[in-house]
């Protein structure tokens, strides 16, 4: 689970967007310019935030956003020149029972659950007992993995824990275990949804946050250490620095100092529920146990003077080294369950997390010595926790340069060889990468010795070359974005932060902007339909319609306009009962297929009628709004939605 924009379906969010599932098709339509715009005009109107000097002022901001956004409670600890600063809490842990939230609070954290998996394998690692570069194949054939490249580009453990393996995330069934024992092994979730662990594209060409290959991972451990994962995490890994009451495992212990997570404003509790993918995002912890993780990474893998791990394998863990745009010399990115940022001017490295009721997010600064944890018990507002961690860094910080690479000199002609219309490739979902190919595509072009890039929505960044290839925006202190050719040959625009573009593929704009105005104009002709039956709908319960013939080629095109109607507003149920054969989910599957049906019937009746028996106006209206339904199920046949099953494994 990671990101700052998380909701509960995008469970083990990782960094980035599943954050997507299909009740953003709305938006996606109805909303597709205008979003746009007023994203931009949202971003215009950012207030800046304050910059506290001292730790009272700190306190006194970060309550303040709390209470702007309605978050019950937060969790903080800071760590200052290698030693806590201060650890405590904000609100309230549990609103009915009145607790508050202290240093010793217990919250669900989410994706940052990776971190301990990935220190347990690395440790078994220096122990000699697994390779990082080893095929997982070799070491666990039993897991149903399908590699069509596997004789150049074989999934290696790294890709499990890079997120490079080519995986596609959680189907919707995957993400909470509501069925099955709560320590159900992973080989076992393997099983119950196949297809999860299928390749997508050569292994280390691109990053794309999968929670399945944690999941693997965790099997890892087990198959190699001859232990429950959550076992050996907590013997060898938890236990060594100090955590006693975290765990995956929900303990007697860890249970009565757990924070209850809510969502919405006002409050509403989120029940516990166990996941399927327990190593991905099962972790619970206090912002003090995760303060000596923090204290962990700053001491280079000691823990009181004594090395868990070495150095150089800390070093490994937060610099990408499997994926592409590494290996042309991007330096940042997501490694091994540890990734960059540079928020606030400074590059910190760490991990976010999101489940049902709870955001989390740690980062440390090796550089400085610094480093915090900010855990909330609801889900009601990303900006909450993006903006309280803008204010740690801010504040950790302040006494600290804030150095940037410069910028190089590169010719009108280099400059021009970047430019050009690119299309993300690295959906994290692909049941759903029809949405990052409808909102993710962007142009970049020259200005000004530079390059700007310019979303198809939401505004547009400079990008300051640094390299050859290399380029920061005028906030990050180093560069986030390369531009390389692949080994097949296209040209492709890789970012570093998580929640940016992993891969983009640059082609010709000329499908992508027929695919956009196909949308709108379908769309707007579907909701003329709605109008439009207002108008005669009145007039035949007013009897002015009599002897008006084939009523039906007016009344199916307007069925099949609100039955997909129907199907936007059935999507938003899905966050109810994620995963579950529910009646709702039942309806959007026998909706989704009797939309295309309408649409078919309705284009035939109104071809078939003669002209000389129907208005000539309301022939055209009806065969135009017939297309709009046909072109649009053609789009939901395309994407594979027409017959979604959400309970689907």
């Amino acid at each position: 689970m990671h990101s700052s924009n998380i909701n509960v379906a995008t469970l083990v969010i990782g960094p980035q967007r599943m954050s997507r599932i299909f009740c953003q098709f709305v938006l996606a339509l109805l909303v597709l310019f205008a979003s746009g715009a007023l994203h931009a005009q949202d971003k215009n109107k950012k207030q800046e935030l304050p910059h506290p000097k001292t730790l009272d002022e700190l306190k006194s901001v970060m309550q303040k956003v709390l209470d702007d956004e309605h978050v019950p409670g937060a969790g903080v600890a800071l760590v200052s020149n290698g030693e806590v600063l201060w650890c405590g809490g904000f609100g309230k842990a549990d609103i009915a029972a009145g607790r508050d939230v202290v240093c010793d609070t217990e919250f669900r954290v989410g994706s940052i659950s990776k971190t301990f998996v990935s220190l347990a394998l690395l440790k078994l690692s220096e122990e000699g007992k697994i390779n990082l570069e080893a095929k997982v194949s070799d070491i666990a054939p039993e897991i149903p993995l399908k590699n069509d490249w596997d004789s150049t580009n074989p999934v290696r453990v790294a890709n499990l824990l890079e997120h490079t393996a080519g995986f596609d995330d959680m189907a919707l069934s995957e993400v909470y275990n509501l069925h099955d024992p709560a320590d159900i092994s992973q080989l076992k979730v393997f099983q119950l949804h196949p297809g999860q662990e299928n390749v997508r594209w050569p292994p280390g060409s691109r990053f794309s946050y999968a929670n399945p290959g944690y999941g693997a991972a965790g099997y890892l451990i087990e198959k190699v250490s001859g232990q429950p994962f959550d076992a050996y995490i907590q013997q060898n890994v938890l236990a060594p620095l100090g955590i006693v009451a975290g765990d995956f495992r929900l303990t007697p212990v860890n249970k009565a100092l757990l924070a209850q997570g809510y969502e919405a404003n006002p409050p509403k509790i989120v029940p516990y529920r166990e996941i399927y993918l327990r190593p991905a995002g099962d972790m619970k912890a206090s912002p003090g146990e995760l303060a000596k993780l923090v204290q962990f990474f700053l001491r280079r893998g000691a823990v009181e003077g004594t090395p868990l791990l070495k150095p150089g394998t800390i070093l490994r863990m937060e610099y990408p080294r499997t994926v592409l745009s590494a290996k042309n010399g991007l330096r940042l990115g997501y490694s091994l369950a540890n990734y960059c940022e540079t928020t606030g001017g400074v590059v910190t490295h760490g991990h976010d997390g999101g489940i049902g009721g709870f955001l989390s997010s740690y980062r440390y600064m090796p550089e400085q010595n610094w480093g915090y944890v900010v855990l909330l018990n609801s889900t009601v507002s990303g900006k909450a926790i993006e903006d309280l961690n803008a204010l740690a860094i801010d504040f950790l910080s302040k006494d600290f340069p804030k150095s940037q690479a410069p910028p190089v000199s590169l010719s009108a002609a280099e400059l021009q060889s970047f430019s050009g219309f690119f299309e993300s490739r690295a959906p994290r979902n692909e049941l759903f990468a029809f949405l990052d190919r409808l909102g993710g595509d962007f142009h970049i072009s020259v200005r000004d010795g530079g390059l700007v890039r310019k979303n198809l929505f939401g505004g547009s960044t400079d990008l300051i070359p640094v390299g050859k290839n290399l380029f920061r925006s005028d906030k990050d202190p180093e560069a986030t974005s390369i531009f390389f050719a692949d080994p097949d040959g296209s040209f492709v625009y890789s970012s570093a932060t998580i929640d940016a573009t992993p891969y983009a593929v640059r082609l010709s704009p000329v499908w992508p902007y027929t695919r956009l105005a196909l949308l709108a104009l379908s769309a707007l002709l579907m909701a003329s339909a709605l109008l439009f039956a207002v108008v005669w709908i009145v007039r035949l319960l007013l009897g002015k319609m009599k002897g008006v013939s084939h009523l039906a080629v007016r009344t199916v095109p307007l069925l099949a306009s609100l039955t997909f109607l129907g199907i936007l507003f059935l999507s938003a149920g899905l966050l109810d009962g994620l995963g579950q054969k529910t009646p709702s989910a039942i309806v959007l599957c026998a909706t989704s297929i009797l939309f295309p049906i309408l649409a078919a019937i309705g284009l035939i009746l109104v071809l078939r009628v003669p002209t000389s028996e129907i208005s000539r106006g309301v022939r055209i209206h009806s065969l135009l709004v017939s297309s709009a339904c046909c072109t649009m199920a053609l789009f939901l046949l395309s994407w594979h939605l027409v017959g979604f099953r959400a309970w689907a494994p």
